[in-house]
């Protein structure tokens, strides 16, 4: 009985009999059953075919190019299989139909390992990184983060970078003495010194970040469909790079603290939400009231005020709806999300986030 191919990864066909079977030696059952299979799962044709290329060149000796996606096990076994195969063939076939495979190994090797390198060069010379640096006169630094761990990086003009794993950043070498520029590949968090004069440019595949002096987080690797901006401190400004021929033109998105924006790389959409877990940017203190977020008869337009101006984000309501209503609750250990639940449940409110800001729809003092 077969298993189902539907689900079924690059490695998960390596490891797969009947495929792997149907690529050393094909019969009309196996071509008939495959052809069928990929029409009805088309879905599925991208980890299908790159099987078929990871076993290939296995076949004709390129283990490193295979090693970047296989373990070196499972490269063994598929090696095992076809010198099994291969002295197979050598007994059946005839001398003229071996050396015409050889002919055709040799040609493939060829169109493979061009294959290979074609890839290689598209995915690193032709990324939106890359293509601002070869527009660059200037020297440029580059930092790169091969390691498992976060790296930190200290600017010329005091800022400070955590550069993350498998991503890379560059600035020219005069970088603070008339602009301040930087190009990403990868993520990073950003803690910049405050400079009017200068505002600091984050590049990062087709989105520009715009500060005066901030913290901020820029996720942006190459592969992936979408950028991401993360504010935890002060004001960024984020919008299309026009240098990349954008066949629109996108307006820039205003971003505050606990805020974020996604570039959808693919439809040219800016999507501005708040962050996933929203954290304190001022710790309230309320000595003459009692310890933070503990509330005793608190009228709510003022804990929903104290809420807004310790997380950043503005919170909108019917203030008329809510002027005599009052909270008693503690709050200390509850997080953003947690303190609105327990506010609209007191009140019979919902609320909805939008647009980076919570909207508190309804609400009476009768609960």
């Amino acid at each position: 009985m077969q298993p189902d191919y539907k689900n079924f990864s690059t490695a998960d066909f390596l490891t797969d009999d009947y495929f792997v079977y149907h690529q050393l030696q094909p019969t009309p059952h196996s071509s008939h059953f495959w052809a069928t299979w990929l029409k009805e799962h088309p879905n599925r044709q991208q980890e299908w075919q790159q099987a078929v290329d990871l076993l290939a060149a296995i076949r004709l000796g390129l283990d490193s190019y295979a090693q970047t996606y296989l373990p070196q096990e499972t490269i063994r076994q598929l090696l095992v299989r076809i010198q099994q195969t291969n002295a197979q063939i050598d007994k059946t076939e005839t001398p003229v139909r071996r050396i015409r495979w050889r002919l055709w190994a040799a040609a493939a090797s060829v169109f493979l390992v061009l294959g290979v390198t074609i890839w290689w060069q598209a995915q690193t010379r032709s990324s939106p990184y890359e293509q601002h640096l070869a527009t660059l006169d200037k020297t440029v630094s580059e930092k790169v983060n091969n390691t498992q761990q976060v790296q930190t990086i200290d600017l010329p003009d005091r800022s400070v970078v955590r550069l993350a794993p498998k991503s890379r950043l560059s600035y020219s070498v005069d970088f603070g003495q008339h602009q301040r520029v930087i190009y990403l590949s990868g993520e990073a968090t950003f803690s910049v010194t405050r400079d009017s004069q200068r505002p600091f440019l984050v590049h990062a595949n087709e989105v520009v970040t715009k500060v005066v002096g901030t913290q901020f987080t820029v996720r942006a690797f190459a592969e992936e469909n979408r950028v991401r901006v993360r504010v935890q401190s002060g004001q960024v400004s984020v919008y299309r790079d026009q240098q990349t021929n954008s066949p629109t033109q996108q307006k820039g998105v205003m971003l505050l603290p606990n805020q974020q924006v996604v570039f959808n790389r693919k439809t040219d959409q800016f999507d501005k939400m708040l962050v996933e877990t929203p954290s304190l940017i001022i710790s309230p203190t309320r000595q003459k009231k009692g310890p933070a977020f503990v509330y005793n008869d608190t009228p709510i337009p003022q804990v929903l005020q104290e809420l807004k101006d310790a997380y950043g984000i503005e919170i909108r309501y019917n203030k008329e709806a809510l002027t005599n209503c009052q909270l008693n609750s503690s709050m200390t250990n509850e997080s953003f999300e947690q303190k609105l639940e327990i506010i609209c449940r007191t009140i019979g409110a919902t609320y909805e986030m939008i647009d980076g800001q919570v909207i508190i729809n309804g609400g009476t003092c009768q609960n």
